[in-house]
């Protein structure tokens, strides 16, 4: 058995670990997000994962935070033909990992896989919308291809370590 502590919250935890029979067993970094936007045709647009802390890794193994968020489609749509919401709140948990989703009105999705609470993630993901449809009004932009403006980067930079990192 192996003790590892790792720290979330401002208090210390303990974890006790069985040595992993699978070298690709999924370890959680904590501090870190992954977000995504998907067109309507589960096109990936923009697909980031930030850091927002320097954190060392509990063990070799990292997260693989695309599976996650790939499984947890499935979920997402089951919850957006119920709801008439844009933000569907917790839609998946791994852990001590949640995934949240947002549906925009033109239907284009965004997914966030973080440890924080609920409330920041709505309101990333009401400034992220915003951040989009600019992208969107651009008449350089050709609809269902990958959003790559270091623009909309920075500003989704900002936003991560604003709303999210507080």
């Amino acid at each position: 058995m192996k003790r590892i502590q790792y720290s979330r919250n401002k208090r210390m935890q303990t974890k006790i670990m069985a040595k992993p029979k699978y070298q690709s067993l999924i370890v959680l970094v904590f501090s870190e997000i992954m977000f995504l936007i998907l067109s309507q045709e589960d096109h990936p647009l923009y697909e980031r994962r930030f850091p927002l802390k320097k954190t060392t890794l509990v063990s070799q193994q990292v997260l693989n935070a695309q599976f996650i968020l790939h499984a947890a489609l499935d979920v997402f749509d089951e919850k957006y033909k119920s709801s008439k919401e844009l933000f569907l709140k917790e839609i998946d948990q791994k852990q001590d990992y949640r995934v949240y989703g947002y549906v925009t009105p033109s239907n284009i999705r965004f997914l966030v896989l973080t440890d924080q609470d609920e409330e920041r993630v709505k309101i990333f993901c009401q400034l992220a919308h915003e951040q989009l449809i600019k992208i969107l009004m651009n008449p350089l932009y050709q609809l269902g291809t990958q959003i790559t403006s270091p623009s909309f980067e920075s500003v989704i930079q900002q936003l991560l370590q604003n709303k999210l990192n507080q």
